[in-house]
């Protein structure tokens, strides 16, 4: 046996590739192994139970290994933990040694260059299952038990098919999201539940549809839930007898639209046959939508028309604007053309800029890296930031039995403040609860997560806690520009309490004949209630940060996840930008600058609305510095400030985001 404690460093955790390629490589060792976090196991070469342990980048797990090639299968599952697929390059597709010390560096994507604009023929794919389940014949369980195997040996054969032509295009992040299909349709605990079901009288269709339901709502990252559905849906079509999907017969590329659309079927559609889709559910974490990204086309989601949209009609995808054109005339087809001409130059030109982001106006803007691990960072300022400007520090608290020492917190806080040079590294204090479970804090369950006991409440009613995380905050700043941000704030009280204990470690520090530079303390605005106090904070913070993903949730009260709330278009609402201006007006009048870390400060057409309330910085994930970058220098901000104040003069988002679109700043 061999045992071994491995951090997850897989970006974006373990998610259906990753848990695909362990799954088909330990097949040919001759072990078992599986994985240990807290209370919860999961056989390593069961894709459905990895997926269902929701292991997020950061965490700490135990690797067990049992068998004649157990420190293989070891060294192999640690590979994938901490690379991914990326270890493949490395492993040569069989198990082999443990991966070189300093290898286990996430690797970044480029610049996502994805089309805002194609041309297409609309193709319907959505499945009434209901009907086609009314029309089914039902046999013997026998004969269901058969008709599912049949149905599984199809699907596999397809995946696998799929995948080895994704891999001789070079497209190996959909092979392994395909292989990975393959394997949960072949994992043991569903057809386990498959065969309970069929034998208690449920036809094959309907006990596929059933089981990998009940494996989605288990699982723990409801973004990977769909992955779970679509296998399901592509088992029950195969046994309800699926319908052919039509190419254009004048080899015009594809528009697909939907419920959701499967990696599977857009496996079908390479290169240039498939222009768009345009699906009524999904999430931009969906494995629909990043594909779309790789391959550089418009991804429609949350697109309540969908059903509507006419089979065999030319139209054009807009996935700026959110729209589909059905039948466009001659002058908007050769409008279309031209922006998407714009669009190619514009993509080889964003790849060989370099610089600092400087309105046309002259006005500078920082635009910086949202991250989650030193190397991130390390990465993320040879692609150009302008530093971090939120780091996230609980991955180094996720999935452990005990909380990180003052001297790990130290070393990886000081390595992204190095990383960054003289530029800020604001690194996050714990941003627990919610939907990050650390399970060393014992938090108790809560019915609702997101408006209970976390983030800064937890900091501050945790002394222990806090003060280890202060220490190594203030430590890291003697090796580059350290700043603090809490978390959820809500009350000038928060903010006074955390700076009443920083100054004591910091007195501490001293104490102990330690060096202990200055930290600036700021406050995440993603509440309401932070903005309605926004100058009473502004006048005890160094800078704010608005965390626009959770400020629209909680100014809308609707949950960002939600697709069929995606009609309340968040980021462009105009309730939203006023809670961002009031927010930003604050920060202007105490002289202190104001960031933007959420998801709209990596939109294109929302950051000149940004920089027009007053926004002073940027921070992203890393690939879309490029993108941003050109539309700051793109935008005056006096013209900025013009569409700001006609945008609040507005009722909805539609008109909102028709304006930020027409705008020419």
């Amino acid at each position: 046996m061999a045992e071994k404690t491995v951090r997850v460093l897989c970006p974006n955790g373990i998610h259906i590739s990753p848990a695909g390629v362990m799954a088909k490589l330990l097949k040919k060792v001759s072990a078992r192994a599986e994985i240990l976090r807290g209370g919860d196991r999961a056989d390593a070469g069961d894709v459905d139970a990895v997926l269902a342990l929701a292991l997020r980048e950061g965490e700490d797990v135990t690797v067990r290994a049992l068998g004649d090639e157990a420190d293989t299968a070891l060294s192999l599952v640690e590979a994938v933990l901490r690379e991914g697929t990326k270890m493949l390059a490395t492993w040569g597709r069989k198990a082999a040694a443990a991966p070189a010390a300093g290898s286990s560096a996430p690797e970044h994507a480029a610049p996502m260059l994805s089309s805002r604009v194609r041309i297409g023929q609309i193709r319907q794919v959505a499945d009434d299952f209901d009907k086609l389940l009314s029309f089914y014949e039902k046999g013997s369980p026998m004969e269901e038990a058969g008709r599912f195997g049949e149905a599984v040996k199809v699907f596999a054969a397809r995946m696998e098919a799929a995948a080895r032509a994704s891999a001789r295009s070079g497209d190996t992040r959909q092979q392994f999201i395909l292989e990975g299909y393959r394997m949960m349709a072949e994992a043991q605990g569903f057809h386990a539940e498959v065969g309970r079901a069929i034998a208690d009288g449920a036809s094959a269709p309907e006990a596929v549809l059933a089981a990998k339901e009940r494996l989605a709502e288990a699982m723990l990252l409801q973004e990977r839930a769909g992955d779970q559905r679509e296998v399901g849906r592509s088992l029950a079509r195969i046994l309800l007898g699926e319908k052919e999907i039509m190419e254009a017969t004048d080899g015009t590329p594809l528009i697909l639209v939907g419920d959701e659309i499967s990696p599977e079927l857009m496996a079908r559609f390479p290169g240039d046959r498939l222009s768009g889709i345009a699906q009524s559910g999904g999430s931009p974490s969906g494995h629909a939508a990043i594909l779309a990204r790789m391959r550089g086309i418009p991804c429609l989601l949350g697109y309540t028309d969908a059903a509507a949209l006419p089979d065999g009609a030319t139209a054009i995808i807009d996935g700026e604007k959110g729209t589909v054109v059905v039948h466009p005339s001659e002058a908007e087809l050769r409008a279309a053309r031209q922006r998407i001409e714009e669009e190619q130059s514009e993509a080889r030109r964003l790849l060989e800029e370099t610089g600092p982001a400087v309105t046309k106006d002259g006005t500078g803007i920082a635009l910086r890296a949202n991250v989650g691990a030193p190397e991130e960072a390390e990465a993320a300022m040879r692609g150009g930031a302008e530093g971090v400007g939120l780091f996230r520090s609980e991955f180094l608290f996720l999935g452990r039995d005990e909380l990180p020492s003052e001297d790990e917190q130290a070393a990886a806080y000081g390595r992204a403040a190095k990383a960054c040079g003289g530029a800020p590294c604001v690194i996050r204090t714990l941003d627990a609860g919610g939907d990050k479970e650390i399970p060393a804090l014992h938090l108790p369950k809560e019915a609702n997560p997101f408006l209970g006991f976390r983030a800064i409440r937890i900091s501050l009613s945790r002394p222990e806690l806090l003060s280890a995380q202060l220490r190594a905050v203030l430590r890291a700043a003697k090796e580059g520009k350290a700043m603090l941000l809490l978390p959820m704030v809500v009350s000038v009280s928060e903010v006074d309490a955390v700076r009443e204990a920083l100054a004591r470690e910091r007195c501490a520090l001293f104490g102990e004949g330690g060096d202990a530079p200055e930290v600036p303390v700021g406050v995440m605005i993603e509440t309401p209630a932070a903005v309605m106090q926004a100058e009473a904070l502004a006048k005890c913070a160094d800078f704010f940060s608005i965390g626009t993903n959770d400020l629209a949730q909680y100014t809308l009260a609707a949950d960002r996840t939600n697709a069929s709330l995606s009609y309340l278009d968040a980021m462009f609402h105009p309730a939203v930008l006023r809670m961002i201006r009031m927010a930003a007006d604050a920060a202007s009048g105490a002289g202190i600058p104001v960031e933007v870390c959420g998801e709209m400060a990596a939109d294109p057409l929302a950051v000149p609305l940004l920089l027009g309330l007053g926004v002073t910085a940027l921070s992203m994930a890393a690939p879309m510095l490029p993108r941003i970058r050109a539309v700051v220098r793109g935008t005056s901000l006096s013209g900025a400030r013009l569409l700001a104040e006609d945008a609040l003069r507005q009722t909805g988002p539609a008109a909102v985001r028709a304006l930020a679109a027409q705008q020419k700043t």
